[in-house]
């Protein structure tokens, strides 16, 4: 039985929202147990423990923003004892929907980086043009400042998630800077390309800029972590523009209304391939356990598909793969 301890009181939404995932997920999967820490007295109305849930109460709340020493102060929190019951074995990977911040210290800290990995990145998996083919990119947030050995140890993660978890057999890696040229970029890219060709890093093919890396063609995209935030945000920011300057231009007249009855169709499937609830969060690798962060807005689905990718990276046992001296593309 595969146990998933999830952090129940970040959520944006409340853990209603949680719960109905879990409850979806129980009837599908026969195979996931789940350890629910939050207050229980709010809990035991909404879901009934039983012989694959269980709850642990834990009122405390991490807020969103918070220093990481703060964080090792609040062990009564329920994000801490989560992350501390894969620590203690007792869990095989943890979900949080709550503060990115404190997510990422809490799994440092608790958890402590894989033996060999300089530094953990949150890896995420974007839409792309291809239908139902993600771009890993990492990291996206969880550090500002790497060195060009940070990036060639995302590179080597990055690759074992596009192979293990999207099943693509020999993932395309490529360096996110300012042009496609070699010597293009900041001082840790440039020298993150000279690392990755001097070792010969399998399928690497060179630099991308920003505009190409959801093309479909770009499998794993190795950046610092405050451009892959910045690239994370704006990705959102342009998404939502576009829906709604297509909601604007189908509402200008009458017949532009008409006009979205014959193309309706279309707009649908292109909303389905651009969700990115499909993915449903980021993960931590490089941590010694499996950590999963969702969006603090998750709506039910995008929670139910947090807890499916948490499960697959436990079933895949990345973090072993990532830890043994195989596949390090060296």
């Amino acid at each position: 039985m595969i146990k998933i301890a999830v952090d129940m009181m970040g959520s944006d939404l409340g853990p209603s929202i949680l719960v109905e995932a879990i409850k979806q997920y129980l009837e599908k999967e026969k195979d996931v147990a789940f350890t629910l820490f939050g207050d229980k007295e709010t809990l035991s109305q909404l879901i009934k423990e039983g012989e694959r849930v269980s709850i642990i109460d834990a009122k405390d709340v991490i807020p969103m923003e918070i220093k990481p020493l703060d964080f090792l102060r609040k062990k009564e929190s329920s994000m801490y004892k989560a992350i501390a019951s894969v620590k203690n074995k007792e869990c095989d990977g943890v979900l949080s929907a709550g503060s990115t911040g404190g997510f990422i210290s809490g799994a440092t800290f608790l958890l402590r980086n894989i033996e060999g990995v300089s530094r953990a990145g949150l890896c995420a998996c974007f839409p792309t043009y291809k239908r139902d083919k993600g771009a890993v990119i990492l990291d996206v947030g969880a550090n500002n400042n790497n060195t060009a050995e940070d990036l060639y140890g995302y590179a080597r993660m990055g690759r074992l998630y596009a192979k293990y978890i999207l099943n693509v057999e020999n993932p395309s890696v490529y360096t996110l800077s300012n042009g496609v040229e070699e010597g293009k970029g900041r001082d840790e890219v440039v020298e993150a390309y000279k690392l990755l060709q001097e070792r010969k890093f399998p399928n690497f093919k060179g630099n991308s800029e920003a505009r190409e890396v959801l093309d479909g063609e770009h499998d794993v995209i190795v950046t610092a972590g405050f451009s892959g935030n910045i690239l994370l945000k704006a990705t959102e920011g342009v998404a939502s523009m576009m829906n709604r300057l297509i909601k604007d231009s189908f509402s200008y007249s009458f017949l532009t209304k008409i006009g979205y009855l014959f193309a309706r169709r279309g707009f649908k499937d292109m909303k389905v391939r651009m969700n990115y609830k499909k993915y449903g969060g980021a993960i931590l690798l490089g941590v010694n356990g499996v950590a999963c962060k969702a969006h603090g807005n998750s709506d039910a689905y995008a929670f139910y598909n947090a807890i499916d990718i948490t499960k697959k990276m436990i079933v895949s046992g990345i973090v072993d793969k990532i830890r043994s001296d195989d596949d390090k593309g060296a």
